[in-house]
C-alpha cells in the first residue's frame, strides 16, 4: 500500500517591533522565553534540545529545538508530543528594519485529522501572541 502525504498547511504571522533586532532576539531566541510573552504557557523547561511548555489548563507541549543560529537570529522547532499533529515544523526569525525589527513566525502543520485546517486553528492565536511579544518588548524598551 502506497502512503500518500497529507495536505499540509503552511502559514505565518509577523509583526513589526520598535526595538533593535538584538533586543528582540534576546527574548524571541531564548527557547524558554515563551512564557514571558505568550500567556497561554505558564512554564518552560529545556533539557538538551527538548523544550517542554506547560499551559494553565494542564496541557503539556513537548518540542524539539531543531536548529538555532544567533547570526541569522533564527531558530526552528517541531512539536513532538501534546498536540494531535501528523507533521509540524515552525521557525522564528528576527529581521532588522529601519524602525526596529520584524519578528516572523512560520509554521508547517498537519493535523492527524486531515479535514482540520491548522491555519484556521492557529494563525489568529499566533498573531495575538506576537502582539503580546511586541507589547513586552516595547514596554521593556520604554
Amino acid at each position: 500500500m502506497r502512503h500518500h502525504p497529507r495536505m499540509g498547511s503552511d502559514f505565518g504571522a509577523e509583526i513589526d517591533v520598535a526595538v533593535p533586532a538584538a533586543q528582540a532576539w534576546a527574548l524571541v531566541g531564548d527557547p524558554c522565553g515563551v512564557p514571558r510573552w505568550y500567556p497561554l504557557y505558564e512554564t518552560c523547561t529545556l533539557e538538551g534540545s527538548t523544550r517542554t511548555l506547560a499551559r494553565a489548563d494542564g496541557a503539556v507541549l513537548v518540542e524539539e529545538i531543531l536548529s538555532r543560529d544567533n547570526g541569522t537570529m533564527t531558530y526552528t522547532y517541531a512539536v513532538t508530543a501534546g498536540l494531535p499533529l501528523a507533521e509540524h515544523e515552525a521557525s522564528f526569525t528576527v529581521v532588522p528594519t529601519e524602525s526596529g525589527c520584524r519578528v516572523v513566525w512560520r509554521t508547517h502543520a498537519v493535523h492527524e485529522d486531515s479535514s482540520i485546517d491548522m491555519e484556521d486553528r492557529l494563525a489568529d492565536r499566533q498573531r495575538e501572541a506576537l502582539e503580546g511579544l511586541r507589547m513586552v518588548l516595547e514596554a521593556d524598551a520604554a
